[in-house]
Formats: structure tokens, C-alpha cells, sequence
């Protein structure tokens, strides 16, 4: 989000944020502290809420909502079930699973394997603004949680008062996913 002006953001804007977002889920979910009740699949997971430390569940939920709620709606429809960068992680994490879009980014299009361009949706400006806005404050959120919860008793608070080492590459992917 270039700028000091919150906006719609362009395809490659929106893709760009999809991607850092689905790379970030990934080092949340994927992380082996995260425990499942079954094995997770690309349409089902059944987190462990037990044996899976309170922070890493109430973080990856909010990244999740944050990604479906705030990020998806600027993606054409279908395309995180379509395009590997901005997959689920355990679509992502499957060999077999069949990708059928590739961003082309020297175009700044989302592609099917037939070369057709996916259209990305056009909001209106105000949901567009809003929904952008909300975005910048949950990545506030997000960042002080992650890479502050050792330091910070107030963003120690919102992981359940313990101090939670989410790990150099999610501080990584945050610091890149929040930069604006």
C-alpha cells in the first residue's frame, strides 16, 4: 500500500498482500507446535485447541479472519483454491493438489492454464476504504502480538499473559506482510 492514502488497492497490490498473507498463515499453521485432531486437508482442519499453545490458535484464527475478511474480497473469485502463492496451507502443503491459476507479474494478471485473465473485483470505494482501513489496524494488532509479546505486557495480554516465540521466519513474514 504505497502512499500516505488509504485506497483500493490495484491487482498487484491486492495479489501482493494475498501472497504475504497466505505465507504468513502458512508459518502460523504449519508450525509443528500446531496440533490437529486429524490430519488437516485442503477443505477440512480440526485444530487441536488442547495441545496447541493458546497463542499460536488465537493468532492463526485472527491472521485467518483477517486474510478471508479483509484480503480475499480484492481476489477474483476461487483464487485462493486455484493459485498455489495465496493457497491454504495445507493445499499448499500437498503435492497432489491440483493448482489451476499462476500470477503473471509482468503483467500483474492472475492467469488460468489456458492464458485467460481472471478478473479482479472492483469494490465500491468506501468498502473498499473501509475494508482497507480495518486491514491496517489488524495488522497493527497482528505485529505488536507477534513480534512484541516478549517485551510488551499489554501484547503479552492478548496471547493469554505468557510469552510465545512464534519464530524467526513468522517475525520475518510479519514484519513483510505489515510494512505499510
Amino acid at each position: 500500500m504505497p502512499g500516505d492514502k488509504i485506497k483500493h488497492p490495484t491487482p498487484a497490490e491486492a495479489f501482493d498482500l494475498a501472497t504475504k498473507h497466505a505465507a504468513l498463515l502458512r508459518g502460523l499453521f504449519l508450525d509443528p507446535r500446531f496440533k490437529y485432531l486429524q490430519p488437516p486437508t485442503a477443505d477440512f482442519i480440526r485444530p487441536n485447541t488442547v495441545e496447541t499453545p493458546p497463542a499460536l490458535i488465537f493468532v492463526s484464527d485472527f491472521v485467518q479472519k483477517t486474510y478471508i475478511e479483509y484480503v480475499i474480497p480484492f481476489l477474483p473469485p476461487g483464487a485462493t483454491r486455484k493459485c498455489k502463492a495465496i493457497g491454504n496451507p495445507w493445499a499448499w502443503n500437498d503435492p497432489n493438489y491440483k493448482w489451476e491459476w499462476e500470477w503473471d507479474a509482468e503483467t500483474s494478471t492472475l492467469k488460468d492454464a489456458a492464458g485467460n485473465v481472471k478478473q479482479f473485483p472492483r469494490l465500491q470505494e468506501r468498502e473498499a476504504v473501509e475494508k482497507m482501513t480495518d486491514l491496517v489496524g489488524r495488522g497493527f494488532m497482528i505485529s505488536k502480538v507477534i513480534l512484541e509479546n516478549r517485551s510488551d505486557p499489554k501484547a503479552r495480554l492478548l496471547v493469554g499473559g505468557q510469552t510465545f516465540d512464534f519464530g524467526d521466519e513468522v517475525e520475518k513474514v510479519t514484519r513483510e506482510t505489515y510494512a505499510f
